[in-house]
């Protein structure tokens, strides 16, 4: 079992990170990012992308997050390299052990 969702700050806000199916983002989505956020700002990942690809996705939608002036181009950027640093440093997902009741 995997963890599939996250509370983080970024700009004064509290916003969850959800893993999510490709089904729930659309299919045409690697992940996105509320903007405007409303109330309870989310960014939405597609849990089933490759280790890379995934840090790559969840740093480009914190980058929106964190910088909302950012043009897609520079958040792109960012992210590839942001998410390409992580994967050669061998960052990965990690099994969370499951809670017996």
């Amino acid at each position: 079992m995997t963890r599939n969702e996250a509370i983080v700050t970024a700009k004064g806000r509290q916003w969850k990170i959800m893993l999510v199916t490709a089904r729930e983002l659309g299919s045409d989505r690697l992940g996105d990012c509320d903007h405007p956020p409303g109330r309870h700002p989310t960014m939405r990942v597609n849990r089933n992308l490759a280790p890379r690809l995934m840090m790559e996705t969840v740093a480009h939608e914190c980058l929106h997050a964190c910088l909302p002036e950012l043009s897609e181009e520079a958040v792109t950027h960012a992210a590839k390299v942001i998410g390409f640093a992580l994967y050669q440093l061998d960052f990965r997902r990690r099994q969370v052990p499951s809670r017996k009741s």
